[in-house]
């Protein structure tokens, strides 16, 4: 955490770093808002257009994953699952993110995409957006954060903790982590009630940076056509297009994402947050024959053939 207690003599419970993390998002925010002011009637349209469409929430994992998950009626953090296991487990979060924030002790999932980010697997798991009451999110990973904002070598930091070693203790050496980098990483935190609000903003930013090649033409088509477009879903696949498999490269800049947000939630997501399971359509014969399934089978659903 970015806040350092000691001088305070007092532990800070559960309650106090929640109004922590509300007044760290409103300074996020109020600082994206001084440097982006003034906006244009355009971007100010946005604002408004995006405020009554929730961002979607969703979570992806590896296939073989599914069946821990029905069993325990809960998406769970490494930690949670390793006091379950009681083993040695095999997984994606990173060490470096761990110092940095505890990621150890979270749940992801992606605010923005409709279909969430494919590289973490290729079960699609939907979220009811009352879950927003539980996380807070920033618009990017700590790996990411350690690597583009801090200038770091987030890899070699990352294979020292996985090998057991410990970072330098030294703040001038270039692979140490501490008070600075977690005080920096809390500049980006947005509670969930901004997080519409941060997309927006991320939406703003891509468009004011557009150059003017026909890619950079048709991204400024779909931003205006986010202004009065009313269906949600159509929105965020607007604001977030899917990617185009073997794309070229001006294919690619035409679907650069407005932006994206990575939800963060403390220990688990409870299956009742769930709002639907969705698994490649050779899977689902395999899965509803399991019996942690049974229970579920109303949320189970065969994936769409053109979702990664």
């Amino acid at each position: 955490m970015a806040i350092n207690v000691l001088p305070f003599h007092r532990e800070l419970d559960a309650s106090k770093l929640r109004k922590w993390l509300e007044i760290s998002s409103r300074c996020t925010l109020a600082e994206f808002e001084l440097f982006l002011s003034p906006l244009t009637a355009e971007e100010q349209q946005l604002l408004k257009a995006i405020e009554d469409k929730p961002a979607p929430i969703v979570n992806r994992l590896h296939f073989e994953n599914l069946r821990d998950v029905l069993k325990q009626k809960a998406l769970v953090s490494l930690l949670v699952e390793e006091e379950v296991k009681k083993d040695d487990l095999s997984h994606t979060t990173p060490a470096v993110e761990n110092q940095l924030y505890g990621a150890f002790d979270a749940v992801f999932a992606s605010v923005g995409p409709p279909n969430g980010s494919p590289r973490y697997g290729e079960v699609v798991i939907h979220l009811k957006d009352s879950v927003r009451e539980h996380g807070w999110a920033t618009p990017f990973s700590g790996m990411h954060f350690m690597y583009a904002i801090q200038h770091k070598d987030a890899r070699k930091m990352q294979d020292m903790l996985a090998a057991g070693k410990s970072l330098p203790e030294s703040p001038y050496d270039p692979l140490h982590l501490g008070f600075n980098d977690r005080l920096h990483f809390s500049h980006y935190v947005v509670t969930e009630r901004y997080w519409n609000q941060m997309l927006a903003f991320q939406a703003i930013l891509v468009y004011r940076n557009l150059d003017d090649s026909p890619a950079s033409d048709k991204v400024r088509q779909r931003f205006r056509a986010l202004l009065t477009e009313e269906d949600p879903q159509k929105f965020w696949n607007l604001f977030i297009p899917p990617r185009v498999k073997n794309g070229t490269a001006e294919q690619e800049a035409e679907k650069i994402p407005f932006g994206y947000l990575e939800g963060k939630f403390d220990d688990q997501i409870s299956i009742e947050f769930f709002t639907s399971i969705q698994v490649p359509a050779s899977k689902m014969a395999e899965v509803r024959s399991w019996p942690e399934a049974q229970p579920y089978l109303h949320l189970i659903q065969a994936k769409p053939a053109e979702l990664p």
